[in-house]
């Protein structure tokens, strides 16, 4: 059954509104709120986005609001429907396996890099992110219905690992457009495929050790090697997981 949503988290966020309504930094700042919203799970893929509610929950009036969701059809991350509204767009396939094949080439790099490249303080930042992996597990392990803490510890441990790996890397063009990546799939998914599953999950932690070890070996050929392989499991995985969401949902309507 699709979900409909508006901006809605465990706090809702007011937006400081400009003097003029449709000021460009107002719309920026709007966008930026419900694009951070879609990729933490928030407002789940199929959940409908209701100009007047987000309104209304944002302090603002609808105008920014629409200009938003036009930036973030542009993204990919909405889909605008004749008639019907905005709509939390699911990446199809097809997006999934062309996204995580940029997503392997650019961390493969930047590992590569980062392995000789990387500095002290950079590689304790990965080593405590590894740990937060590590954490993770045993949250999920722990929970009974409520997997909260593990979701939100392991969503911390994957952005920093894979952020300071492209800071380290030293490539701010590369790290522009592994940011805008980001955009494409909403990193949810990847929970939704990892989370109910305690052996998957302990799998993506060695993964993530094994990649922090040849990086801290100062071993650039194998760095790259592992990042590629575990982006590209990484797509495997999400690949079945909105394939078996896609059959659980109702056709749509032309």
């Amino acid at each position: 059954m699709m979900a409909e949503a508006t901006a809605t988290g465990s706090t809702p966020a007011r937006v400081t509104t400009p003097r003029r309504a449709n000021d460009r930094d107002l719309v920026d700042s709007l966008v930026t709120v419900l694009q951070e919203r879609i990729n933490a799970g928030e407002i789940p893929a199929g959940s409908w986005l209701r100009q007047e509610a987000l309104a209304k929950e944002l302090g603002v009036s609808r105008m920014p609001v629409r200009e938003a969701l036009r930036e973030l059809q542009a993204r990919g991350s909405v889909e605008l429907i004749a008639n019907r509204g905005a709509r939390v767009r699911l990446p199809s396939t097809r997006d999934i396996i062309e996204v995580y094949e940029l997503h392997g080439l650019l961390q493969g790099h930047a590992g590569e890099a980062a392995a000789e490249l990387i500095t002290s303080q950079q590689l304790d930042r990965l080593a405590a992110a590894e740990e937060l992996f590590r954490q993770s597990v045993e949250d999920l392990r722990a929970a009974d219905d409520d997997t909260t803490t593990a979701q939100r510890h392991w969503h911390e441990a994957n952005t920093e690992f894979h952020t300071v790996i492209i800071e380290a890397g030293g490539n701010k063009h590369l790290a522009e457009m592994y940011d805008n990546l980001h955009h494409k799939v909403p990193r949810n998914l990847t929970w939704i495929a990892l989370g109910n599953d305690v052996r998957r999950l302990e799998k993506d932690a060695a993964e993530h050790a094994g990649i922090l070890d040849a990086i801290g070996r100062g071993d650039p050929a194998a760095t790259r090697a592992l990042l590629t392989e575990h982006v590209k499991r990484a797509s495997d995985l999400l690949v079945r997981t909105v394939d078996e969401i896609g059959q659980d949902s109702p056709p749509r309507r032309r």
